[in-house]
């Protein structure tokens, strides 16, 4: 007979990662494209028809600065996340800056410079990010969906 203090130590088991936790990062960027991409033709819809031509141009412009941003982000943390070491990180670093620099740049010269509709402006921003809350609602839509 065994004692207590003989008994091997139990660990909790780890729970099974559910299939969203098992999709790869690329699949989940490529819906966070489509649904901001969904995202732009609702907005063009609605800026052409509030605000005209100029409206439009105004979120096409601030949209693809926007897209063009995250894509860069996307390649710098994929970079600042690799196992491997960094052998020069102030190049890096540097490329961020420059490129957060050409962000703001282009942030001012659709809204003061091109004197575009302020509104359409702003909808062409958040592009990204109603792709990243449609995604968010599409995985908890899923882990719903996996409960029952």
């Amino acid at each position: 007979m065994t004692t207590p203090e003989e008994l091997p130590p139990t660990t909790p088991e780890a729970p099974e990662p559910t299939p969203t936790e098992r999709e790869p990062a690329s699949l989940v960027l490529r819906r966070v494209r489509r649904i901001s991409a969904g995202a732009y033709v609702l907005f063009a819809a609605f800026s052409l028809y509030t605000g005209g031509f100029y409206a439009l141009i105004g979120l096409t412009c601030s949209g693809a600065v926007v897209m063009i941003n995250f894509l860069w982000l996307e390649g710098i943390v994929d970079s600042v996340l690799q196992p491997a070491p960094h052998l020069k990180p102030w190049r890096l670093t540097l490329r961020s800056l420059a490129r957060f620099g050409l962000f703001g740049v282009a942030l001012s010269v659709a809204i003061f410079v091109a004197r575009f509709n302020a509104s359409s402006v702003l909808l062409g921003f958040s592009i990204v990010v109603v792709g990243i809350i449609g995604e968010a609602l599409y995985s908890v839509y899923r882990v719903i969906a996996e409960s029952r």
